[in-house]
């Protein structure tokens, strides 16, 4: 009856972990568990409406507010750029539930708190996304009529005591009249040096603490768009060069999921029209632009490749065919690098001269060059597909071969490619026998029920399909090549039949119940789970998770029992990421035992797990979210 009373009295008691996730999503309120669990949230206090209010330290210290909506999840707002719905307001909300269930005394805010003012009409009007420029509409329509009453001396003074406020306005004017003056000297130095400062330390991130820096590279966009706009294309590319030197770098030494690289990628279009605007000869922006792309590791400069792809002057296109044929010629096979990362650049450098052969109008030297770079780079795939383009069939089998031979053992990846480019061409011929033949050959390189239903679907056209199955899963069996068996009825393709692997030991198990879940058999599925041969090391590896799914309605309790297995095995490893891998077999296994009007014995196996692991907190707060648990609850004394 206490806890009733206080969670009438207190509206943000009955809070779960679901209701945090579903307001501002998993991520957000992760990194604000990280915020609050780090002491960033200070000064809370509750205002007069019910709601929270405090500091919370960030890049900068913001003021941030949560109330209750009319569905009882929480609404913030706060005065870091997000504005609205941030991590910070999942720190204050998660901060309030710790300091109430520890009994601590959380003050009443009073009426003048600074906060307060500086949040008053925040989160009212949309607002505008982190880095892009200009005003939201509503905030325009509010400033502009105060503006438009004020005389050009008012608007002077007004600016003057704004800039004397906020150096970055200062330097935004200094930059617009040196701008319009046409003396661009000294901000290409600021912007230069700006660029070399942003550049210097790596993004990283660190999802789980919360933590994190990305380089901020907003700021240097919208002044070489100011300067491009400004009619200084020359300037802005040669800034742009640098951009992507240090860019590339610090992309390169980041840690970040690729936050750093997207920061240095915005700046690309304005690079790109810098270019396009520039007084450089069209063969020139040409290969500026194939310099920036070969270049480019991370995908900084796909702006540079589309800009490619547009229209150019035939002659350009010439020009820089020949300076790339020249640059094969004298690629270097010297180097640090390794073999593959030398053939792969060289095959770049090639692809972009094929690109302007074609463009210059020069396609018949397309495949002769293609033929001396498969003997030099193992690249076949490419000349064989010139070749299929140009409906050469018989050259571009000669090559597959040869291809084949040269590739098999030391890089099979193109010999498989090259085989797929063969099935192509029986499939123009309408050669489905062999086409047929050559997907079981590739069945027995690799099964899989994907390698089976491509089986299947060539064998469905030529009616032998029943058969050829039969004989595929027997090979899968017994290890006896399907081709040796009585009864084959698929013709010889030609090529050299792949053996039976040295140490391969039959039946194979994992792949006969991944066919058998692709054939929805879960009988046959469990079936072979319960055949699976023990080695000395235990019981051969097999996916049990997605056994457990292919099961669930054959054998709930076979299942259930997968999952819970999976789960207490990763609740072992006592790690966070763990128990939230764990909590997605825990969530399984609970609908099928509540499927199946089971639900006590769930909620007696969740009580086992908390008086069991009751000293791991993180572990009994994902345990929360799995029964919609308060996360006041387990913090509040009888």
């Amino acid at each position: 009856m206490a806890k009733r009373k206080r969670e009438q009295a207190d509206p943000f008691a009955g809070l779960t972990w679901d209701d945090l996730e579903q307001w501002a999503g998993r991520k957000i309120v992760s990194r604000g568990q990280g915020y609050q669990r780090q002491g960033r949230v200070s000064e809370l206090a509750v205002t007069s409406d019910g709601g929270l209010i405090a500091w919370v330290s960030g890049t900068e210290q913001y003021a941030t507010k949560v109330v209750l909506d009319e569905e009882g999840l929480p609404d913030s707002v706060c005065t870091c750029p997000y504005a609205i719905n941030c991590k910070h307001g999942a720190a204050v909300v998660l901060e309030y539930l710790e300091q109430v269930g520890e009994d601590r005394r959380i003050p009443q805010a009073s009426e003048g708190d600074e906060r307060l003012a500086l949040l008053e009409g925040q989160g009212e009007d949309e607002m505008l996304d982190e880095g892009e420029p200009g005003l939201p509409e509503p905030v325009r329509m509010e400033i502009e009529p105060f503006l438009q009453d004020k005389s050009k001396a008012q608007l002077v003074e007004l600016l003057l005591e704004l800039a004397g406020q906020h150096p970055d306005i200062a330097q935004d004017l200094i930059d617009r009249q040196e701008i319009l003056s046409g003396s661009t000297k000294k901000l290409v130095a600021r912007l230069r040096k700006e660029i070399r400062e942003v550049a210097t330390e790596p993004g990283w991130q660190r999802h789980w603490s919360g933590e994190g820096y990305t380089p901020d590279y907003s700021g240097i966009r919208q002044k070489l768009s100011a300067l491009l706009e400004a009619g200084h294309p020359d300037e802005v590319l040669n800034l742009g060069r640098e951009l992507m030197i240090v860019g590339l770098r610090q992309a390169g030494e980041s840690d970040d999921e690729g936050e750093t690289a997207g920061q240095v990628a915005s700046c690309m279009p304005v690079i790109v029209e810098a270019l396009d605007r520039s007084s450089l000869p069209p063969a020139a922006k040409l290969a500026w632009a194939v310099e920036a792309v070969l270049k480019d590791p991370f995908e900084i400069c796909s702006d540079f490749a589309e800009y490619l792809d547009r229209r150019h002057p035939k002659e350009a296109w010439n020009t820089l065919a020949d300076q790339l044929l020249t640059q094969l010629k004298t690629f270097a096979r010297s180097g640090s690098a390794d073999e593959f990362s030398r053939n792969y650049a060289r095959d770049q450098l090639g692809d972009w001269a094929i690109h302007a052969l074609q463009h210059a109008g020069r396609s018949d030297e397309i495949i002769p060059l293609c033929e001396a770079e498969a003997l030099k780079t193992g690249s076949y795939a490419r000349l064989v597909g010139w070749l299929i383009h140009q409906h050469r069939n018989e050259d571009a089998e000669r090559w597959i071969r040869e291809g084949i031979r040269a590739s098999e053992k030391k890089l099979p990846g193109i010999a498989q490619s090259l085989r797929n480019q063969l099935k192509t061409i029986r499939a123009s011929q309408k050669d489905m026998p062999t086409l047929a033949a050559l997907e079981v050959e590739e069945f027995v390189r690799s099964p899989s029920h994907k390698a089976l239903a491509d089986c299947e679907k060539a064998s469905r056209k030529i009616n032998v399909w029943p058969s050829v199955r039969e004989h595929l899963l027997a090979y899968l069996e017994s290890g006896v090549l399907p081709w040796k068996q009585e009864g084959w009825p698929l013709p010889p393709t030609g090529l050299d039949v792949p053996e039976r692997a040295p140490r391969q030991t039959f039946p194979l198990v994992e792949e006969l119940i991944d066919i058998a879940i692709y054939e929805k058999d879960p009988q046959r599925v469990l079936s072979w789970y319960d055949r699976r041969p023990k080695s000395r090391f235990g019981w051969v590896w097999v996916n049990e998770d997605r056994i457990a799914e292919a099961i669930e309605a054959y054998a709930p309790d076979r299942a259930v029992a997968m999952w819970k297995s999976k789960a207490e095995n990763l609740i072992a490893r006592v790690s966070p990421s763990a128990y939230e891998e764990a909590a997605r077999y825990l969530r399984q296994a609970g609908a099928v035992l509540v499927r199946e009007g089971k639900q006590q014995e769930w909620t007696r196996y969740l009580q086992e797990l908390r008086d069991i692991h009751a000293r791991k907190s993180r572990l009994i707060a994902v345990l929360d979210r799995l029964t919609g648990k308060p996360i006041l609850a387990k913090k509040t004394k009888s």
